[in-house]
């Protein structure tokens, strides 16, 4: 801090401290770009670990069971029979599908309801 005698001399000091806190504002912004730029692999990666580790619960009742059902049919006949096989791989790809199911949902209804059977209507005379 300078020496302040004037009322310029303030005017000067403060105009001064008002570019160092701009620059100082400027700096942080860079860094904190920088530093979600550097964090992107450990986002990325919490987000397929927090989609390994919990289940998408928005799907409908049917698409769980079944892909639910098909994991467990999946793991009796191809996982090997160790006990670590058999406890964490089923519930990993349970909760694995149940996201991909979530993303392919609206994909999966088009399907579904393009094989539906239109109700015929019968016209009176």
């Amino acid at each position: 801090m300078s020496n302040i005698r004037t009322y310029d001399d303030l005017l000067r000091e403060r105009e001064k401290l008002r570019a160092q806190l701009q620059f100082h504002k400027q700096q942080i912004k860079v860094d904190m770009q920088e530093l979600r730029e550097e964090m992107k692999p450990l986002l990325n990666l919490t987000k397929v670990l927090g989609k390994m580790t919990t289940r998408e619960t928005r799907n409908d009742a049917l698409i769980s069971t079944g892909s639910s059902l098909a994991i467990d049919l999946l793991a009796r006949k191809v996982l090997p029979k160790n006990i670590i096989s058999r406890l964490f791989l089923p519930g990993m790809l349970k909760n694995v599908t149940s996201h991909l199911l979530y993303s392919a949902k609206p994909w999966l209804q088009k399907l579904i309801g393009s094989r539906k059977k239109k109700p015929v209507v019968e016209e009176q005379q």
